[in-house]
């Protein structure tokens, strides 16, 4: 009888056990469907979030473009507005500037100023075959310096030389420096060099043919001799270039300086 009841309690036991141990594991399967529901749950939320953003975002980027375009179209509708001084104002400015001026185009004008200069016409036959000075660097200065000078005499009588008269000397000596170097001289220093006794040079050649000019043929012929032609027998040639450079300030006297900007002008070649 008490093996009967034994048996009867364990299997009551074990069905029992059967049944809290079903029931464990449904409860067990039903937590984790829940908890593997809930990233899907907060997924489909995030992305209607963000699809109602991109919306927002669509909708505000068409508004603004909108707006843009009607703004460009008011804009070009819109007559532009223009200022403009007054006479009595823009008469002040160019009193005001009218001094700056001369400087600031002096650069340029000497440029042309020395365009014409430097066509030294003639200078093969004459310089080189008739005078027979050597083609060298120093011929070419010494003939271009009193074509040069010739340039300077006559804008002296312009109100503005002092400006005109310098940019006709930077651009002489620029090119001076392009000769230089194109004779295959690099050292900076050497060129510096070079060019401060073609300076020292050029002065000395200006002022001589400014002492003969103001003077006599003779005084003019003997500069010419010591700065152009030193030897002793170039008589007739000197005889020319006295006449080349009295016929030639003529010409340039009668020439007026807008002409000369322009480079409306052009020296005769030395007749022997």
């Amino acid at each position: 009888m008490f093996r009967v009841q034994n048996r009867a309690v364990g299997a009551l036991l074990r069905h029992r056990s059967v049944w809290f141990t079903t029931r464990l594991c449904k409860d067990a399967i039903t937590t984790t469907s829940k908890l593997t529901a809930a990233p899907y749950v907060k997924h489909s939320s995030v992305q209607r979030i963000q699809q109602q953003q991109q919306q927002h975002y669509t909708s505000s980027s068409t508004k603004t473009k909108a707006s843009n375009d009607t703004n460009t179209k008011a804009a070009s509708t819109k007559p532009e507005k223009k200022y403009v001084l007054s006479e009595k104002y823009a008469s002040f400015v160019r009193k005001l500037l009218a001094p700056l001026l001369p400087l600031y185009r002096s650069q340029n004008i000497g440029k042309s100023l020395y365009h014409i200069c430097s066509t030294c016409p003639g200078y093969q036959e004459f310089w080189l075959d008739e005078c027979r000075l050597p083609d060298t660097l120093q011929t070419w200065f010494s003939t271009s310096s009193l074509y040069v000078w010739m340039m300077m005499a006559r804008i002296r009588a312009d109100p503005n030389a002092k400006h005109y008269n310098q940019g006709l000397i930077d651009s002489f000596f620029g090119d001076a420096e392009r000769k230089i170097r194109q004779s295959g001289i690099k050292s900076g220093r050497i060129v510096n060099d070079t060019l401060k006794d073609l300076m020292s040079s050029f002065k000395g050649t200006v002022m001589s043919l400014d002492q003969g000019f103001a003077s006599s043929d003779a005084v003019l012929a003997a500069a010419i001799w010591r700065n152009l032609l030193p030897e002793d027998d170039m008589v007739l040639q000197i005889d020319s270039i006295a006449g080349f450079v009295r016929s030639q300030l003529a010409a340039l006297d009668k020439c007026s300086v807008d002409d000369l900007i322009a480079r409306n002008f052009a020296f005769q070649p030395v007749h022997p």
